[in-house]
């Protein structure tokens, strides 16, 4: 403990230094594309894999046919941003052009790290910004993130975006409230979980706040902003599956975790098909029959097992906050073609432990800066939106990953408070300090939640015969 609080006093004293160089943004922004591009040139190509393929075959058939479908098929099951991104890119580099794809969202990152930056400056202060802005350059997931053909990148950039002039609403200026709806709205046609998030920040000001009616003009504006960004896909989607829809996947995305039996909730995967729905096989169904039937399942099951519903909810919020895995299972389904068993390893040391660093400092940075509430309210709010979705519907580490910049912003709270913080610690004055208390009980209640993904991942590497198969076909196609 000694030797910890010496070095971040140390780094706070480095960290004054930081605060007053005029260069400091610079610096922060070629380290993180350094980092960045760094990983994308070990390996010029890649094999799409998963979701990649959907992102992929929407971008070209947009640039050959000039209509979004998947395999084939008119789809609204993912929101069209993310191929539109990728359809401009290869409209201008080239068909398939994969490397020029992670070059741009390496570039994005880069910009990421100094919106943090910018967000943690907004809200606590310049030192705390020095801190987060490092931390989000440095935290290795992000940068695996920009080498892979998935959304979380500039969904990332754009959810940071938006908090930034979020954070000034409902009582800021109008021009705040437009612009925040309309990098939500992007958001949202990005990854659809931010769908309800406008209209929640609205209800929950005009239940709780004493000034409501002076603020409705902001919120209403930014309700109407976020949901008129959305209003052309859901025409698109109204002309082609008779619904105005944002995506045919929520129902799925819903059904997926609320229907299993309880070792499979624990084991962390799934039981599909004709078992679970009464003999129909959910994915031979069109799009919205499909998103209809699994809703419906979802809900009759919730009603006939809600005590196994709230053990999901907090499993999920376990696997919410988890170890940053994604990276590694896509090494191992193909990404970067034949990869050693070694290789994998060290992947998997370098990116996913580093969450358990990040997630005490961001725990004692929102228990310790609860008394600046009016600043941050709105990154509060967000989260707590995250965990209710992560709780009813389901969670892990990739839906998570917009979120670290944020868990950075009170990271680096934490660290610009390390002396109030360390001073609470004594084992003299602990049991007195409610803050202390509620910081360690917190951490304690995830430490379970890894200690019992450790025992399932040593589960899957050790061959125990308790977790998902799937581990072994996978791992085995790979060596």
């Amino acid at each position: 403990m000694r030797m910890l609080k010496r070095l971040l006093q140390r780094l706070d004293r480095r960290s004054e230094h930081w605060v007053s160089d005029p260069h400091f943004l610079i610096k922060l922004f070629l380290l993180s594309l350094v980092l960045r591009i760094g990983l994308v040139l070990l390996h010029w190509q890649v094999t799409l894999i998963s979701d990649m393929l959907g992102y992929h075959e929407a971008a070209v058939s947009l640039l050959q046919d000039g209509v979004f479908s998947v395999k084939g098929r008119l789809s609204a099951s993912r929101p069209p941003l993310y191929s539109l991104f990728i359809y401009v890119i290869y409209y201008l580099f080239g068909t398939g052009n994969i490397f020029m794809v992670r070059i741009i969202q390496a570039i994005i990152g880069a910009f990421t790290a100094l919106l943090t930056f910018r967000l943690t400056e907004k809200v606590f202060n310049r030192k705390a910004a020095v801190w987060a802005g490092l931390i989000f350059a440095l935290y290795p997931a992000t940068w695996g993130y920009c080498d892979m053909v998935l959304s979380e990148t500039l969904f990332t950039f754009l959810l940071l975006a938006g908090l930034i002039y979020l954070v000034d609403i409902p009582q800021g200026k109008m021009s705040d409230a437009l612009i925040a709806g309309l990098f939500f709205g992007l958001a949202t046609l990005t990854r659809t979980v931010l769908y309800q998030f406008p209209l929640f920040v609205a209800v929950f000001y005009l239940i709780f706040s004493k000034k409501r009616w002076s603020q409705l003009p902001n919120l209403a504006i930014f309700v109407i902003t976020a949901w008129f960004v959305l209003v052309p896909w859901m025409a698109r989607n109204e002309r082609i599956f008779g619904k105005p829809i944002v995506s045919t996947k929520s129902g799925v995305d819903f059904y997926l975790y609320n229907h299993s039996p309880f070792k499979y909730i624990l084991y962390n995967y799934s039981q599909e098909g004709e078992d679970v729905l009464n003999g129909i096989i959910p994915w031979k169904l069109s799009e919205v029959e499909r998103d209809s039937i699994c809703k419906d399942a979802a809900i009759s099951w919730i009603k006939e097992h809600p005590l196994l519903w709230a053990f999901k909810g907090v499993r999920m919020e376990w696997n919410f906050f988890s170890v940053e895995r994604e990276y590694t299972w896509t090494l191992m389904a193909g990404y970067w073609g034949q990869v050693h068993r070694w290789i994998i390893g060290l992947i998997l040391f370098l990116t996913a432990p580093t969450i358990y660093l990040l997630m005490p400092l961001f725990i004692w940075g929102i228990v310790y800066s609860w008394g600046n509430f009016e600043r941050q309210k709105n990154l509060l709010l967000l989260l707590f939106y995250f965990l209710a979705v992560t709780f009813v519907f389901y969670g892990f580490s990739r839906h998570r990953t917009p979120l670290n910049p944020v868990l950075a912003v009170y990271a680096g709270y934490a660290l610009t408070s390390s002396s109030a913080i360390f001073s609470d610690l004594r084992r003299s004055v602990f049991w007195s300090k409610p803050r202390a208390i509620i910081a360690a009980s917190l951490l304690i209640f995830f430490i379970l939640g890894w200690l019992l993904e450790i025992f399932i991942d040593m589960g899957s590497v050790l061959h125990l015969g308790f977790t998902f198969e799937g581990w072994d076909t996978i791992s085995n196609a790979n060596q």
